[in-house]
Parts: structure tokens; C-alpha cells; sequence
């Protein structure tokens, strides 16, 4: 290859146009050389963009491992929370376990206390009917049809605060299990029929012409009120025998006839199991 050297001047250096020439190729060929180096444009000028298939590749790609790696996560991540779930559970299954054998030790208590007021009460009442039954069995004898001496005024009137006595206290409502419920209001019906009986009575001593068909009602309203209080009785026995205190028996006096059913022929207090009875 033929090698064309540039004319020197007279003084033997290089001419200053051939100089600039040289300097202009130079710079030239740097800018072509930054070119290549940038990214390849289209021919309007804008920059060369990847296939679209090539997108399509990436999105068919990321439908298919982000749900993997979401499933996974719940699988293999899910797992050391199992056992807290059942063990947050059982806590709360013993809270509730433990509240519930609290409230039926705190209602067994309650109930027992509510027995024993009522057995004293109600054997509070029979001292204190005594008199009432005596002095109806005197004029209406138990079992007969014969109609006896009538009582005073006063003694009737004296019989009525008796009753109305044990009314006023069936007027408060206690609460307390099914069973003692059904003795105490067992003993309250009674304590109403006979306050019923009582206050015929009266109204037969005030109508003398009407006295022996009243009286007659006296007869059939003391012995409904033998019998209701002989049913109540009857329960409050078995809750007795329940609640560990053994049998108690709380019955009309015998002026009341064979409308009042005896209880059973067992001492006060048997079958007690607990130290209170008796």
C-alpha cells in the first residue's frame, strides 16, 4: 500500500492546513466511535424497543411462578401457625370449663341456704296455724259432716293475722332452682287457701242466716288447704334429701283429718349427708 506523505515547506515542517484536516478526521472518528457505543434507533429516530414477544414470554412467566410461590408460602409458611390456633382454643375451652363449675358450686350453695330458710319458716308456720287448724276442727270435726260449736270473733279474727302473717312472706319472689320453686310455691297456694278459709268463716259468724252453707265451704277450703300444703310438704322432704340434709318432714297438726297425708314413718334428719341435717 502506497503511503502519500504530506509536502513540507520550505523550513521542512508540515503545513498548518494539512494540520487542521488532521484534526478534523480525528475528531470525526471519535464521534462515529460514541456512536456505536449507544443504542441502534429505528429510522424515525427512536430508540430500538425488545420484540413483543418478548414481553409476552415475561407476562406468560409471572402468571405462572408468582401463584407458585404464593401457594407455597401458605403451605410450607402457614404451618408454624397451626398450633397456635388449637392452643388458643383449649385456653379459652378451660376458662369457660372452670367459669361454668364456679357458677353451679356458687348456685348449689344458694340453693342449700334457700332449703334450710324455708324448712325453718315453714315449720315456723305450722306452730303458729296450730291454733287455726284446732279451732276449724272444733266446729267442722275432720271426716264428718257434723258441724260443732262456732269460735269468737275475736279467736277468728286472732287466726287471720296468723294466716296474713305467712302470706306477707310468700308476697316477696325468690329465685332459686326449679325444685325449691316448686315447694315454695307449693306452701304459698296453702297459706292463700287458707287465708280464703279463714275470712268464710268470718263472713258466716256476720250471716247467721247463711252460717251452716258457709260453713260448709269452710269445710271443703281447709281441707284443698291440708291437701296443698301436704304436696308441698311431700317436696320439700326430697329437696331436703338432695341438698344432704335427709328427710324433713313439715305437716299440718292431725285436727286437719285425713285431708292432710302423713309423711313417711323415718326419724327427722335420715339419709342426711351433710352435718347440718338433722
Amino acid at each position: 500500500m502506497r503511503v502519500t506523505r504530506p509536502a513540507l515547506t520550505d523550513d521542512g515542517q508540515v503545513p498548518s492546513r494539512t494540520v487542521a484536516k488532521r484534526s478534523v478526521r480525528k475528531a470525526r472518528a471519535r464521534e462515529a466511535q460514541q456512536r456505536s457505543a449507544m443504542p441502534r434507533a429505528d429510522a424515525t429516530g427512536s430508540p430500538t424497543r425488545p420484540p413483543r414477544g418478548f414481553w409476552l414470554g415475561a407476562l406468560v412467566a409471572a402468571a405462572v411462578l408468582v401463584p407458585l410461590a404464593v401457594i407455597a408460602v401458605l403451605l410450607f409458611g402457614g404451618k408454624d401457625d397451626e398450633p397456635a390456633t388449637p392452643a388458643s382454643a383449649s385456653t379459652a375451652s378451660d376458662e369457660t370449663q372452670t367459669q361454668v363449675q364456679r357458677l353451679r358450686r356458687e348456685a348449689a350453695v344458694r340453693d342449700k341456704e334457700q332449703i334450710q330458710e324455708l324448712t325453718d319458716r315453714a315449720r315456723g308456720m305450722v306452730d303458729d296455724f296450730t291454733p287455726v287448724i284446732v279451732g276449724l276442727g272444733k266446729t267442722l270435726p275432720p271426716d264428718t259432716q257434723r258441724i260443732g260449736p262456732v269460735a269468737s270473733a275475736k279467736k277468728v279474727d286472732d287466726w287471720r293475722a296468723r294466716v296474713r302473717k305467712a302470706d306477707e312472706y310468700f308476697a316477696d319472689t325468690v329465685s332459686g332452682e326449679t325444685a325449691t320453686n316448686v315447694a315454695r310455691n307449693g306452701f304459698s297456694d296453702a297459706v292463700d287457701v287458707l287465708l280464703e278459709t279463714v275470712e268464710t268463716y268470718r263472713l258466716a259468724l256476720d250471716n247467721p242466716s247463711m252460717r251452716r252453707a258457709l260453713l260448709e265451704r269452710v269445710r271443703s277450703q281447709r281441707d284443698l288447704a291440708a291437701r296443698a300444703w301436704s304436696t308441698a310438704a311431700t317436696q320439700l322432704d326430697a329437696i331436703n334429701i338432695d341438698a344432704g340434709f335427709g328427710h324433713q318432714h313439715v305437716v299440718f297438726p292431725n285436727s286437719a283429718g285425713s285431708a292432710a297425708v302423713p309423711p313417711d314413718d323415718l326419724p327427722q334428719g335420715t339419709d342426711s349427708t351433710s352435718p347440718e341435717g338433722g
